[in-house]
């Protein structure tokens, strides 16, 4: 006789089937870190075995962050793995390592990352068609938050799918963590908690324990109302990805495997909300792997190349824009490209850019120290972040150019004359790449920051950019 559920586990399989989450017969990956919302999330796949005809593995990822505690996990999730007579993958990580390589990036975003590529590795390896986490309405509420304090457009604010590609799966969006916590009592199930979820370091935690329970304040459910904008701004995000895909046909003059021509007339028949799908759209088509593309960084290639004169270009993500009359080519670019004569790079700051004209990569962050090394580094410069617009281009020098000096006590200089200082040979002197704000010029790369953006006593936020040789010029 089939085993009967509980009126949790019920609706539960009721909402999965809606979605078609899960079909009979699928081999389920079930990803346990140990945590309330993984054990629960078992449990639950466990008692639907029958009913949707399942076949169930256990996999943990050790991230190798917490010494002891880590070790202490894996066990207990291999001994829960064993009682429900599930096999058990374990995959340990070594996340400090993968830091030094990444330098910039989040402790949480590359551990993030690593964790699916484990987990479908285990997939891949146990012959799962399905990888299932326990991400609950909780963890919606909090990523919806993070996202509208990032200022990122629908697609952060839509949330986490209920199905991520190519077979993740989050059967636990809607429901919420008290309700998890009461479903683990009911079923005696014990379960491990993270030290780490107490940090206030993690911006995410402080969400969780500082302003969600202040918003609650103000609507006692504002989880369920984050979580449930989060699908109605899905279903906006997806209607708008298709206006976008249908647009894109119809401003396509060619296409190779390498570059696409577009109508700029046609382009500008859309709405600007349309024409920066279409490009966001366009860059995946022609670059595997492009990088994050913020508003800014759209809208400053919309606004110099789709709408300035002819002529003009510039660069995003490894591709090269150049707007001719009625045309505007995507390229992907290279060292030969018309970077060489001139053009400007946009660059998402904060983040890394690639100088093409000499294979130099500038990397950007934003600290909050103001330990500056009292060793000059004319690779590094240290600028106070809050005094300039982080719309910077990456670009060529141009005749008029001016800024003032670092040590020189704020006196204005031409380019050319401060070039000429310094021994930079005419024929070089493209080559330098020039950090650029709204407000002026941050930084001739390599060479000197501008005294107008030092950092002071006064400083609360330092941005420090750096060049670096990864390769020679060509």
């Amino acid at each position: 006789m089939m085993r009967a559920l509980t009126a949790f586990e019920h609706n539960l399989l009721k909402h999965v089937r809606k979605l078609d989450l899960l079909s009979p017969g699928d081999r389920v990956v079930v990803a346990v870190s140990g945590g309330a919302d993984s054990v629960a999330l078992l449990q639950v796949l466990s008692a639907w075995r029958e009913h949707l005809d399942l076949t169930l593995a256990v996999a943990h990822v050790d991230h190798g962050l917490r010494g002891e505690e880590s070790l202490e996990d894996a066990t207990f999730v291999e001994q829960l793995a064993g009682q429900l007579g599930f096999p058990f993958f374990l995959k340990r990580l070594n996340l400090k390592s993968f830091l030094r390589k990444r330098k910039g990036e989040s402790l949480q975003a590359v551990a993030r990352e690593k964790r699916y590529t484990q987990l479908q590795a285990v997939a891949r390896e146990w012959g799962g068609t399905k990888v299932a986490v326990g991400h609950t309405q909780d963890d919606q509420a909090e990523t919806v938050l993070l996202s509208m304090l990032r200022g990122t457009g629908l697609a952060g604010l839509s949330g986490m799918p209920s199905q991520r590609e190519p077979c993740v799966i989050r059967p636990f969006l809607t429901v919420s963590r008290p309700a998890i916590l009461s479903y683990l009592d009911e079923k005696r199930r014990e379960f491990r908690v993270d030290s780490t979820n107490d940090s206030p370091k993690y911006t995410r935690n402080r969400l969780r324990r500082e302003l969600i329970p202040l918003l609650k304040t103000f609507n006692p459910n504002v989880v369920s109302v984050l979580s449930r904008q989060a699908v109605i701004l899905r279903e906006e995000h997806q209607y708008l990805d298709e206006a976008a895909k249908a647009a894109l046909e119809s401003v396509e003059l060619s296409r190779t495997k390498d570059r696409v021509v577009w109508s700029r007339s046609r382009l500008l028949t859309f709405p600007v909300s349309i024409q920066r799908r279409m490009i966001l759209l366009m860059v995946k088509t022609l670059w595997v792997k492009p990088g994050p593309l913020g508003f800014e960084t759209v809208e400053t290639l919309l606004q110099h190349v789709v709408h300035g004169t002819s002529g003009s270009s510039g660069c995003l993500a490894g591709l090269e824009a150049v707007r001719e009359y009625d045309r505007v080519t995507f390229m992907k670019a290279d060292r030969n490209s018309r970077l060489q004569r001139g053009s400007s790079c946009v660059w998402p700051f904060p983040g890394s850019i690639l100088w093409l004209v000499t294979g130099q990569t500038i990397e950007g962050k934003i600290t909050a120290t103001k330990t500056i090394p009292s060793r000059r580094n004319d690779s590094v410069a240290y600028l106070d972040a809050d005094r300039f617009s982080h719309e910077l281009v990456v670009r060529s020098w141009k005749p008029g150019d001016y800024f003032f000096p670092y040590g020189m006590g704020g006196r204005r200089k031409k380019l050319q004359d401060f070039f000429s200082d310094v021994k930079i040979h005419q024929a070089e002197r493209s080559t330098v790449p020039l950090v650029v704000a709204p407000e002026g010029i941050l930084w001739v790369g390599g060479y000197r920051s501008d005294h107008r953006f030092r950092v002071t006593e006064e400083t609360r936020h330092v941005a420090v950019v750096r060049i670096r040789t990864t390769g020679k010029k060509s």
